[in-house]
């Protein structure tokens, strides 16, 4: 994921504007909503984190960034969780990119630049992102869109004007010619080099690890290598649940409660009518009429078709429903039609109709008797859902007050658990069979947001069913190593396979010397103990293809022809001693690869040059203003993300 991070905060005007340009208009229209978001990362302080020439930098924008960043990330199928984001330098990357931000907005207002608020209105009422189903500018789509992405009007005509001053300012940086022939060649020449060779394999099982080792020489072995063994702060909390279940009792609903539904409601319970309507729209009244004497043989499909139209078939709808899928004028004139017969051509609403009544569905009226169950459920229902936000409420009043976790629990009548010792995705190191479920996930989550214990109980939601629970912080247990005693035969076992890998390596070193000197790769492993296991495997590889190939052939392409070098494998299984026999120059003219490895680097060697010139412009426009950073008010938003995100 990292470099998909990096990757990301190298867009077309590089750091300046890819969380705002970017993170506005394609992250606000392309990404999905994330539920729970918001928690943690909204409702910050808009506290300065920097100045520059004046200009704010506050923690508002680098949450906001931070938020964008993930979400993004998130709808293109990525479980990127702001820990991996602030572990891999996100908020780094975005603080920076807000001081950037605010030093090109400075340095175009200290020259005169303005972003005209005509020209703004003019870029969204064109953007198609914002049409309606006319295809005209929609003032409902926007505010709609904007308020599912979580952005208000003036935070969205913000990025607007910053996104034209980065344009105006470093949009030219990315217009230089592509580099030169004599610069790309040599790198092309590079891709296409071939190099062939062999690989062996030393395995540590191969090897002899000796005795076992005794007490003292176990302790030793455990002093040394104590962090292997290290266990994650683990935490035990106690909370108590309030689910829809144990309230349902309360929840049912009265003779007279149901009876006050359906009269609430009565319209839905009332005799209505469905039609279904076979209709074509049309752009003017003499498309429509061409239309309306084509079909009055009854095919209007046919008809529609030559006049290069389409008709639409819409079931049995009511009049609401068939409003919302064509229009309200168009659902009146349907809905009075008579039941059979060709009609229009009509202007309606606008636009031009030639339709027919397909089908009129009566609905009878459902007296209470008829829908009582329906009824009965949908109160009880709003009932629970009352009775857990009292319940909420009343807890969340008494902690406000002072109440204890035990004074909270006991007056909602509710139930606590003790949790085991447990990290933080809720797993128990010391019981590899214990499977948290959500709620103790979601527990676990909470109980690691408290700073010490006995901080205030937090009631947090635990299921989309309205559950929650009150949740208090029992005791903290500091990260530290396993006892010795408890995992003697682990250790003992990483002794030893540590003294077979030692050998191992002795081994695999003794070859090299063999295979500079043109010793075969089979007989250097047998001369050494270690031809156990796969035979040797030869290599015949260009650079260009080493994208998801193992370290030791990606080591191949660092070492000079009729070498050999060693590199460990991974778990501590042995040594692969890896040979160059021969290196082949890569050939731009004569290699078929040539002509598409050049257009590509010559691209790629184009963008980079293009994102190089933009970071250097941008770091002179730092440079030449005057930024101050407020250190401490960073470092505690550093902290208050890691403690409140990276959970």
């Amino acid at each position: 994921m990292l470099n998909a991070f990096r990757n990301f905060t190298k867009s077309r005007y590089g750091l300046i504007i890819v969380f705002v340009f970017l993170g506005l208009l394609a992250i606000a229209f392309a990404a999905s909503d994330v539920t729970g978001m918001r928690q943690g990362l909204s409702g910050a302080s808009s506290g300065t984190l920097a100045t520059v020439a004046g200009q704010d930098v506050t923690e508002r924008q680098v949450r906001e960034r931070l938020e964008r960043y993930i979400r993004a990330a998130q709808a293109q199928g990525q479980n990127v969780t702001m820990a991996q984001v602030l572990a891999q330098g996100g908020f780094e990357a975005a603080l920076n990119d807000a001081v950037n931000t605010a030093a090109v907005q400075a340095f175009a207002n200290q020259n005169g630049m303005a972003v005209g608020k005509k020209l703004v209105d003019t870029e969204i009422a064109n953007n198609p992102q914002f049409a309606g189903m006319d295809g005209k500018f929609s003032q409902q789509t926007f505010e709609q869109l904007l308020a599912q992405n979580r952005f208000t009007p003036a935070q969205f005509r913000e990025g607007m004007t910053t996104q034209r001053y980065a344009a105006w300012l470093i949009g030219p940086m990315a217009l230089r010619g592509a580099p030169p022939a004599g610069v790309v060649t040599p790198y092309v020449a590079t891709l296409l080099e071939r190099r062939t060779g062999i690989v062996g394999f030393v395995q540590s099982l191969a090897m002899d690890p000796g005795p076992a080792p005794d007490a003292n020489t176990l302790a030793g072995y455990y002093a040394q290598n104590r962090s292997r063994y290290q266990v994650p702060e683990r935490r035990i909390v106690r909370y108590a649940l309030a689910q829809p279940d144990v309230l349902k009792a309360q929840a049912t609903p009265t003779e007279a409660e149901i009876a006050a539904a359906y009269k609430k409601d009565a319209a839905k319970y009332a005799a209505s009518e469905k039609r279904g309507v076979e209709l074509v729209q049309a752009i003017s009244q003499s498309v429509a009429a061409k239309v309306a004497a084509a079909a009055k043989g009854g095919d209007l499909a046919g008809a529609a078709k030559s006049a290069g139209l389409e008709a639409r078939t819409i079931e049995a709808s009511d009049k609401a429903g068939l409003a919302k899928q064509v229009s309200a004028p168009f659902a009146d004139a349907a809905f009075a039609a008579p039941a059979t017969g060709m009609q229009g051509p009509v202007q309606l609403g606008g636009a031009w109709f030639v339709y027919r009544v397909s089908k009129v569905e009566k609905i009878a009226a459902r007296a209470l008797d008829q829908v009582r169950a329906e009824v009965s459920d949908e109160v009880a229902k709003r009932k629970l859902a009352a009775l857990l936000a009292d319940s909420r409420q009343a807890i969340e009043d008494a902690v406000g007050d002072g109440a204890t976790f035990d004074e909270a629990v006991a007056k909602a009548k509710l139930t606590a658990v003790r949790s085991p010792a447990l990290i933080a995705n809720g797993t128990d190191p010391d019981n590899a069979a214990y499977q948290p479920d959500a709620t103790v996930a979601a527990v676990m989550k909470a109980g690691f947001g408290f700073e010490q214990a006995g901080d205030e109980p937090q009631v947090v939601p635990v299921g989309k069913d309205g559950s929650f629970a009150l949740v208090s912080l029992e005791k903290v247990v500091p990260a530290a190593p396993r006892p010795l005693a408890q995992i003697t035969e682990k250790v003992k076992a990483d002794y030893l396979l540590d003294q077979a890998l030692a050998k191992a390596r002795t081994a695999a070193t003794a070859m090299l010397p063999k295979l500079q000197k043109g010793e075969p790769m089979a007989q250097a492993l047998a001369n050494v103990g270690a031809a156990k296991g796969a035979p040797p495997k030869p290599f015949d590889f260009k650079r260009s293809e080493l994208r998801g190939k193992e370290n030791f052939i990606q080591m191949a392409f660092d070492m000079p022809a009729k070498t050999a070098r060693l590199v460990e494998a991974p778990n501590r299984g042995g040594y692969y001693v890896v040979y160059v026999d021969t290196i082949q120059p890569g050939n731009v003219a004569s290699d078929p690869q040539g002509p598409q490895a050049l257009q590509s680097v010559t691209q790629a060697l184009g963008q980079m040059g293009a994102q190089e010139y933009e970071r250097q412009f941008t770091a002179s426009l730092v440079s030449t203003l005057k930024v101050r950073r407020n250190e401490a008010a960073i470092a505690r938003l550093r902290a208050d993300l890691q403690r409140n995100g990276g959970q």
